[in-house]
């Protein structure tokens, strides 16, 4: 399926126009702003083409924020799109073999080296689109992420609550963070323990990272679209893309991962579309049953992911649905840019 025409896009130029939008003079005034625009939603909304339209008619390229298309040969079941057949760049796709594990403090850190090198620097708009909320936020926002578990810390405090009660440690955690002791059971052992944890590893409070998380502070001068469509037609959506998928040859796809070594990878056994392919590959099911548990699989994915964004207030959400056609949709959201634009402007 074509993603726009290039008849629709002189169309939308033109229409810009109509309400005072000047495409030149707004992306001279975004590039002047280091405007970063957030393109994201549930799996199976049409984000990726809303995307590429805008870095069409911005004159500029696409970072995909997405925790497995990073990954190579992992391409239909994640629906890679080829977009250099748009004359597009897409950032952030194919960087490394499944058996990496990625963080998400890695990706924030190449992700964000990339829009100021190959963005900032060249003076474009970075347009990231994807539905990985969590990856999201790690390369937009300000955050501190909680540091991982050390088992040699866990095991001390553990050892030390059966010796000495857990009121002893309830205290100690009252004194060092007050604001999270409130918060919790004064017989909560597990979540005592990883707030101490916490402390002791980086010195800081286990109520610093939380507010850190809550404030929704963003490092950049960003706009962010949510893109939804009702159920129906995101079931009807999802359908037609696992469907399309399996006749692309998703099978092969894993089959080739297997027999490179990939099989145990995590990226391979917790991606939607890889893991049910997987048990299918094994003999546990039909392939009819791993049909059906990608789609289920996928459903569940898209309302976590919409449950995810739904809880930012940032988000200016856009419905497809509500819209004839993608061309005043777009015009929409330019609607949108320029008048945050100018409140930037004249405040």
């Amino acid at each position: 399926m074509k993603i726009i025409k290039k008849t629709d896009l002189n169309l939308i130029k033109s229409k810009l126009k109509n309400i005072y939008i000047n495409l030149n003079e707004l992306l001279e005034e975004l590039i002047k702003q280091k405007k970063v625009i957030v393109i994201c939603g549930p799996t199976c909304t049409g984000k990726s083409r809303i995307g590429i339209i805008l870095a069409k008619l911005l004159n500029t390229d696409i970072i995909s924020v997405d925790s497995i298309q990073i990954y190579k040969g992992m391409d239909i079941g994640t629906d890679k799109h080829d977009t250099k057949k748009y004359n597009l760049k897409q950032y952030m796709t194919s960087i490394f073999n499944p058996d990496h594990y990625v963080t998400v403090v890695e990706f924030r850190d190449i992700c964000r080296k990339v829009i100021e090198d190959e963005f900032f620097f060249k003076d474009k708009i970075p347009i990231l689109v994807g539905g990985s909320g969590l990856y999201i936020r790690g390369v937009i926002d300000d955050l501190d992420f909680f540091p991982g578990r050390d088992k040699i810390i866990r095991n001390e405090l553990k050892e030390n609550i059966k010796k000495y009660g857990l009121s002893v440690y309830y205290k100690k955690l009252k004194k060092i963070d007050s604001t999270y002791s409130k918060k919790i059971s004064i017989n909560d052992e597990r979540r005592i323990v990883r707030a101490l944890e916490v402390y002791e590893i980086t010195g800081k409070p286990f109520s610093f990272f939380q507010n850190k998380w809550e404030s929704r502070k963003s490092i950049y001068n960003t706009d962010i679209f949510g893109i939804e469509v009702d159920r129906p037609e995101l079931y009807k959506n999802i359908e037609e893309r696992v469907n399309r998928m399996f006749e692309r040859g998703l099978v092969k796809e894993v089959k080739s991962l297997i027999e490179k070594g990939y099989k145990d990878c995590n990226s391979i056994l917790q991606a939607v579309g890889y893991k049910e392919v997987v048990k299918y590959l094994n003999g546990e099911i039909s392939l009819h049953e791993c049909i059906d548990e990608v789609k289920r699989n996928t459903r569940r994915l898209a309302k976590k992911q919409m449950t995810w964004f739904k809880s930012d207030p940032r988000i200016k959400w856009i419905r497809t649905d509500s819209y004839g056609n993608i061309i005043d949709l777009i015009i929409d959201i330019f609607n949108i840019i320029n008048n945050n634009v100018n409140v930037v402007k004249l405040g």
